[in-house]
C-alpha cells in the first residue's frame, strides 16, 4: 500500500467499524422483509363470486366501510378464492378485502404491525428524521468504504506489480 493510502487506513477502519452497527440493522430488518408475506397473518377467502361490480364500485363500498378515507391502492385477485384489497389513506393504513360481489370480508390496519415496524426500522422512519438521516449517512457511508476501500487495493495492487 502506498504512502498516500496508508494514512487513510486506520480512517477507513474507524468509520467501517462505526457504521457496522447500522447497517446490521438495515440489512437484517431488510432480509427480515423479505418475509413479510409470512409474517403477516393470511388474507380472509373469497367466496366465489362472479365480479358483478366494477372496481370504482367495488372502491366506493371499501371506502364506505372505512372512516371515509380515500383508497390509495387496490390489489386484484390472481387466483379464485382470493378477494381483491384495498387500502385506505387513514391513520391506521387500513386494508378492506372484499369478494367479487362487493361484500367485505374483512379488514386489517397494518399501522404497528410486525411488518410496519420492520419496514420503518429498515428505512429509519421508526426514528424519525434523525433515523432517516442515519440511514441516509451509512448508505452514503458504504458506499464510501467501498469506494476507497478499491482504491486502497488497487494502490497495492499497482505496487506490487512494479
Amino acid at each position: 500500500m502506498s504512502a498516500r493510502w496508508r494514512g487513510w487506513w486506520p480512517l477507513h477502519r474507524r468509520i467501517g467499524v462505526a457504521l457496522a452497527l447500522f447497517a446490521v440493522v438495515i440489512a437484517l430488518s431488510g432480509l427480515l422483509l423479505i418475509f413479510r408475506d409470512q409474517l403477516r397473518p393470511p388474507t380472509p377467502k373469497a367466496p366465489p363470486v362472479a365480479a358483478t361490480l366494477s372496481l370504482d364500485a367495488l372502491v366506493a363500498r371499501a371506502v364506505a366501510s372505512g372512516d371515509g378515507s380515500p383508497a390509495t391502492d387496490i390489489t386484484l385477485p390472481s387466483a379464485p378464492g382470493e378477494p381483491y384489497q384495498i387500502w385506505l389513506d387513514d391513520d391506521d393504513e387500513t386494508v378492506i378485502f372484499l369478494d367479487g360481489g362487493g361484500a367485505v370480508i374483512g379488514r386489517r390496519t397494518s399501522r404497528g404491525s410486525l411488518t410496519r415496524v420492520l419496514f420503518e426500522l429498515h428505512t429509519g422512519e421508526l426514528l424519525g428524521p434523525a433515523g432517516t438521516l442515519i440511514t441516509l449517512v451509512t448508505g452514503v457511508g458504504l458506499l464510501g468504504l467501498a469506494l476507497s476501500g478499491v482504491a486502497m487495493a488497487s494502490a497495492r495492487w499497482r505496487r506490487r506489480r512494479r
